[in-house]
């Protein structure tokens, strides 16, 4: 038996050793490690290392990386609370082993905390919707870090009297095919239980914003934020700021049990209607440098109010950070009432 272990050791000892010339490691100097993020980390946060060699080649599946001397399996890392840590990475060339400096982190508690968006892509003729209407409602009226969209489709003039006029780039680009449907961080589609929206709200978030908005006669002026607790200058990040507006009338179609059943139901009111996105659907680039760790963007917005709009008084000002994902995806999302200061939080 003792000798079945040595064997299978030592086979496993070749397999993961690096060859040189195979891997193409340059070999002539000690290895080199970075945070992507920057040396300011939040806790529980996935946060990606990178090991590269003397010529700048990434060998990052290569190393092993190490948090206080506890070898770690990838180099995605997590420090479960704040504190400084001193990350470092080995690797085993030919039979010698290669080591980084010690990297100092710094470990913050985060300072934003993490909300979702839901656009639900509804119309006042979708017999289904007031399902996912009344639990959105719900989910709303549970958790307010829950920040609903409704998103209306007008099928020709004048089917739906809020129909968002770029609704179609949405849908081509999210793969919208049936209506109700209501879309998680333009990431996933909702199920429509609250238990399943627990784990994106428990994230921990590296990113916030806050608004401020003021109304003077027809004019209207906007200040959206964003703060960083991390170093994401590496990535494309896109700001999208939406104006929605509550307390609009409109007969609703409906054959669910919802909302006692009738069909329509008469004069139903819609909240959170989308009527424009004034960065466009897919947003405004956020400056790499304004992305740095503590560095503060700002999106300012002065100009009349928007013609979609009915009552400006009744509207909120939606903003959120989204990455490049191609489609993008959101990663923080803010919403405060029109006249109204929400500060980062």
């Amino acid at each position: 038996m003792k000798k079945i272990y040595l064997t299978f050791f030592v086979i496993a000892s070749i397999l993961t050793a690096c060859n040189i010339e195979e891997e193409g490691i340059d070999a002539n100097s000690k290895i080199y490690i970075e945070s992507k993020y920057g040396n300011q980390l939040i806790s529980n946060y996935d946060e990606v290392f990178i090991a590269k060699d003397a010529s700048g080649n990434d060998i990052s599946a290569n190393v092993t990386f190490y948090i206080d001397g506890t070898a770690q399996a990838s180099n995605v890392l997590r420090f479960a609370q704040s504190g400084t840590y001193q990350v470092s990475a080995n690797i085993s060339l030919d039979g010698t082993v290669k080591e980084s400096d010690p990297l100092s982190i710094n470990v913050i508690e985060p300072r934003h905390s993490s909300k979702i968006l839901i656009e639900d892509f509804t119309g006042t003729w979708c017999v289904n919707c007031p399902r996912v209407a009344f639990k959105l409602d719900e989910a709303v009226h549970n958790n307010d870090h829950i920040i609903p969209v409704g998103v209306h489709f007008s099928r020709w003039s004048g089917d739906d009297p809020f129909g968002y006029d770029n609704i179609n780039d949405l849908k081509t680009a999210y793969n919208i095919s049936g209506f109700p449907t209501p879309l998680v961080n333009r990431d996933f589609v909702w199920d429509e239980q609250v238990s399943s929206l627990q784990n994106t709200l428990q994230q921990n978030q590296a990113m916030g914003l806050s608004i401020n908005s003021s109304v003077s006669g027809s004019n209207l002026t906007i200040d959206v934020k964003t703060r960083f607790d991390m170093d994401f200058s590496k990535d494309d990040l896109f700001l999208v700021v939406y104006i929605a507006e509550n307390g609009l009338h409109a007969d609703q179609a409906n054959t669910t049990s919802y909302y006692g059943g009738q069909n329509p139901i008469p004069n139903f009111e819609h909240n959170h209607t989308l009527r424009t996105a004034l960065t466009g659907i897919n947003g405004v680039a956020i400056p790499h440098n304004e992305s740095e760790t503590d560095a503060i963007y700002t999106y300012h917005f002065s100009g009349a109010v928007p013609s979609q709009v009915s009552d400006i008084n009744n509207c909120e000002i939606i903003a959120f950070i989204g990455d490049n994902s191609n489609p993008l995806k959101v990663i923080n999302v803010q919403k405060a009432d029109v006249g109204t200061l929400k500060d980062f939080d």
